[in-house]
């Protein structure tokens, strides 16, 4: 039964307290802003005991414990509270006069503080003391939690992230994108303080590298270590290159890889546009040659590659290459099978690059593109002079026009001889 319809029934029926009697005594409850209706017609004996043994010997028990006292009245919170699998620990402990006064309060909803957040700091320790304050809780914990119980842990009125994407209408496809960020799938409080942080948009961490690096550990250790760092990760973070929520590529990259890349590298724009480019750059993955986060190697190479034109040659000198391309065509002076750069069974990588003054790959090759099949760079610096190379291929050789040496043809097929 509705509280208003049983108050008049109440003021007839009462014979123990008069009119003012009560409150001439307890004076302050009369003066709150918002009085409990009882109160407010000062019905005192609704709640409390009729029979006192005087006036000074009073202690105004209560007509019944609480919180059926309460639910006397508030029958639909009775109803709620007992459907609720997961009840507010103080409404069971403490009944509901452990958030609410009874009699008033200055707060519409009767709570002991001033508000209700602050009534809710008397037991929780409070969220607001970060610099940056999530505007709700600033106001109310209502707007994300159910006062008495609910059906969602925390009390929260709905599951991660659909509680934050109802006022986060931005967020709204989220979990619909291509490629979704793991801590998102589980909820935005993975990353974010929902109540209050010391960093920008509420994040539990600074948001640049250290939110992220506290879960992807081995990327981490690679940046902590990098004795050449990648510019972009140093000043800007992990959102330099990533989204940090949802995107259409691969790992949650803002673009591709080779148009992200040039987005900075610019003077490579040209060069990846090449009508004959290098594996790793056709298929758009700078990541196969260059540590993306930090390297050991200067121009973040992943591995060795020397940086002189000659170089006696040694095992591990072209490590970067062989990681892809077979190492033995360095070192066997003779094959049918290795590779298409020779004059019958003469492998003529061998005698390029296995040799004192060995010459590096990039002395033929343009490591990203080049404008000649196999990306055969149109010439190369040599102290002041750029070096001319002229290719052409031919279905079983080519031949080679290049300002180290005179004109060389090769066949696999039909060796020319270089008597």
């Amino acid at each position: 039964m509705r509280l208003a319809a049983i108050l008049p029934f109440l003021f007839l029926c009462s014979e123990a307290f008069s009119a003012g009697n009560c409150l001439s005594c307890h004076e302050a409850i009369g003066k709150r802003r918002f009085l409990h209706g009882p109160v407010g017609v000062k019905m005192c004996s609704t709640c409390h005991v009729k029979e006192q043994p005087s006036a000074k010997h009073h202690k105004f028990e209560l007509a019944k414990p609480e919180p059926g006292l309460c639910y006397g009245c508030h029958e639909d919170a009775k109803t709620a509270f007992e459907a609720f699998p997961v009840k507010h620990q103080a409404l069971e402990v403490q009944g509901c006069t452990g958030c609410h006064d009874p009699h008033g309060s200055d707060d519409r909803f009767f709570m002991k503080q001033a508000s209700m957040d602050k009534t809710c700091a008397g037991c929780h320790e409070p969220k607001t003391t970060g610099k940056v304050v999530h505007k709700p809780v600033g106001t109310s914990c209502l707007p994300c939690h159910q006062p008495h119980g609910g059906t969602k842990e925390k009390l929260l009125k709905d599951d991660l992230p659909g509680l934050c994407i109802g006022c986060h209408k931005e967020m709204g496809t989220v979990l619909t994108d291509k490629n979704v960020h793991e801590p998102v799938k589980k909820g935005c409080a993975s990353c974010h303080d929902a109540h209050s942080s010391s960093h920008p948009n509420l994040l539990k961490a600074d948001g640049k590298k250290e939110l992220c690096l506290g879960c992807h550990q081995a990327i981490a250790k690679e940046v902590r270590a990098a004795k050449v760092p990648h510019p972009a990760v140093e000043k800007d973070g992990c959102t330099a290159c990533h989204t940090p929520h949802t995107s259409n590529h691969k790992p949650l990259l803002k673009k591709d890889p080779a148009v992200l890349c040039a987005g900075c590298h610019k003077t490579m724009g040209k060069t990846l546009k090449g009508p004959h480019r290098h594996g790793p750059v056709q298929s758009g993955q700078c990541g196969d040659c260059h540590g993306v986060h930090g390297s050991q190697h200067p121009i973040l190479l992943k591995t060795f590659f020397p940086e002189k034109f000659y170089n006696p040659y040694k095992d591990g000198l072209y490590a970067l290459c062989f990681q892809c391309h077979e190492k033995d065509i360095a070192k066997q002076a003779q094959t049918l099978k290795l590779t298409n750069f020779r004059n019958g069974n003469l492998n003529l990588h061998f005698v390029h690059v296995n040799s004192e003054k060995g010459r590096s790959c990039k002395a033929c090759h343009g490591v990203h593109a080049g404008t000649q099949a196999k990306h055969v760079r149109p010439g190369v610096p040599f102290g002041s002079w750029d070096l001319p190379i002229h290719f052409d291929k031919t279905r079983t050789g080519g031949s080679c026009e290049v300002g180290c040496h005179s004109p060389k043809a090769y066949d696999r097929e039909r060796p020319v001889s270089y008597q």
